[in-house]
């Protein structure tokens, strides 16, 4: 996934690609400070409108991404961003090998519930020029060793949106998704709503009917 022989001209520019709201423009404004480099949010739903710098960090928000996203900002990047250096960020399921070899130029993938600390160390090793998968924080649970297609990836959720699904499964209330996901109820009753709509299913129970049959994890 990394030519390490390709080496990088060290540039201290973040580009966050998420959903912009206050939660993210703070979380930025934060690494900033931290790492003392140039952090820029970007809406997921928009294309890149001017070039970025060679070498640029870019934070996939890949929470609120879904298949379609996905597909799109693999080309973007792939095409459009000379040398960038991608970390997946806000992970919440596994992944096979061969949709992790999909990303270009992917450095790593940090999970939903990992501590701040382990995020920056990973940007700060980037940051520093280091090309290693030691710093690419893949953690072995995160996937397994397929490496074929199925018909999972024609689903049309979130990953969050799966996540919750998730919980559902296990018989969670909207109360104990709220506090596991660190989000409010009324969030809950949001996906919630999104999920029963892109199902096509009237309550929990044909979601947790549809879940069981088509969610891997």
């Amino acid at each position: 996934m990394i030519d390490i022989s390709n080496k990088v001209q060290r540039v201290r520019h973040v580009l966050l690609i998420t959903h912009p709201s206050v939660q993210a423009n703070t979380f930025a404004s934060y690494l900033s400070d931290q790492l003392q480099i140039s952090v820029e949010v970007h809406n997921i739903n928009k294309p890149l409108m001017h070039r970025l710098p060679k070498g640029v960090v870019i934070l996939f928000d890949i929470a609120i991404s879904n298949k379609k996203l996905n597909s799109i900002w693999r080309d973007l990047i792939r095409t459009q961003i000379d040398a960038p250096r991608l970390l997946i960020i806000n992970s919440a399921q596994k992944y096979e090998l061969y949709e992790m070899t999909q990303w270009p130029s992917l450095y790593g993938v940090f999970r939903h519930d990992d501590d701040e600390s382990r995020l920056f160390e990973g940007i700060r090793a980037i940051l520093n020029g280091e090309q290693t998968a030691e710093l690419s924080v893949m953690h072995p649970a995160m996937y397994g060793a397929g490496n074929h297609a199925d018909a999972d990836d024609n689903i049309p959720l979130t990953e969050r949106e799966c996540e919750i699904l998730n919980e559902l499964r296990h018989g969670a209330t909207n109360m104990d998704i709220a506090r596991a996901l660190f989000i409010s109820e009324n969030t809950v009753r949001t996906h919630l709503y999104n999920v029963f709509r892109k199902l096509s299913v009237k309550n929990r129970t044909q979601a947790v009917s549809w879940a069981n049959e088509h969610l891997r994890h």
